[in-house]
């Protein structure tokens, strides 16, 4: 499980074409802070999840010690496989980006001047961040929009942290993944993540 929640938050962290596109639109120091602050993050909350959360092992009964038989071709095998894997999926995925795209105007307030260097705005957008899905990269003109219009550094930080991190959408398509509590714990630990870094920057 732990391994499994390096790769899944990793990937967006700590990606480096992300890295690299983030030095040149908001500044290298920005980069430093999100590779080592993203770092820390994986590890963290992969580790606890992992320490936290027990792993139930499953023991195969006897009829699945003997390899079943392929019913069918391969194509229709792979259609069934992508069927079944739609549905589990694309439903709540549609359903949960509608409702908190129809909530981002409450979530995510114009900036002009409002969000401000606070331990309460810090705070509120870490969890924000946590909420919505994007697109990789898509972080960075969110915030640099946002910095435009006014947004202080320290939200700007535990934005950067959150929002390519984990989304609720994401949590609940791994519903069948993971054990309910791991997500949890995933969500909130990278919301705490968030808020840590930026409150170390009202320091």
């Amino acid at each position: 499980m732990g391994g499994a929640l390096a790769f899944w938050m990793g990937n967006p962290l700590l990606n480096p074409a992300t890295l690299v596109f983030m030095g040149f639109v908001l500044g290298w120091e920005f980069t430093l802070i999100r590779l080592a602050a993203g770092l820390v993050t994986v590890l963290v909350v992969a580790t606890l999840v992992q320490k936290w959360v027990k792993e139930t092992a499953q023991q195969p009964s006897p009829m699945e010690l003997e390899p079943a038989q392929p019913q069918g071709s391969f194509l229709s095998r792979w259609l069934n496989a992508l069927w079944s894997l739609f549905w589990n999926t694309i439903p709540v995925y549609i359903l949960a980006v509608l409702v908190l795209g129809a909530a981002r105007v409450w979530l995510f307030p114009h900036a002009d001047g409002v969000v401000s260097n606070t331990l309460f705005w810090v705070v509120a957008m870490a969890i924000a961040g946590c909420l919505f899905v994007i697109p990789t990269a898509a972080e960075i003109p969110i915030v640099q929009t946002m910095m435009l219009a006014g947004m202080g550094t320290a939200p700007a930080l535990a934005l950067l942290i959150t929002l390519p991190a984990v989304s609720v959408p994401s949590l609940i398509m791994l519903r069948k993944a993971f054990p309910a509590k791991a997500l949890w714990l995933t969500g909130s630990l990278v919301a705490l993540c968030g808020a840590v870094v930026g409150s170390i920057a009202l320091l």
